[in-house]
């Protein structure tokens, strides 16, 4: 019997100071622990937990020493 399970893209947005914010209301979300991949958040407003990969927080340096937005 196949079991299916409904997963949602869930976005969020990180601002200069660091914090992340729940796309979908804008709220700051609760770091609520991590694994080796993962940051797990949780959204307090809209009561759902975010799963991020810890390699999209990540944003390394050029070679000239400055950090650009993610994936650029």
């Amino acid at each position: 019997m196949a079991i299916q399970v409904s997963a949602e893209i869930a976005s969020v947005s990180g601002l200069l100071d660091g914090s992340l914010h729940h796309a979908r209301c804008g709220q700051r979300l609760m770091v609520q622990g991590r694994s080796t991949e993962e940051l797990h958040c949780y959204c307090l407003t809209c009561v759902e937990s975010v799963w991020l990969p810890l390699h999209l927080l990540v944003r390394p340096a050029s070679a000239d020493g400055t950090i650009g937005p993610p994936g650029g």
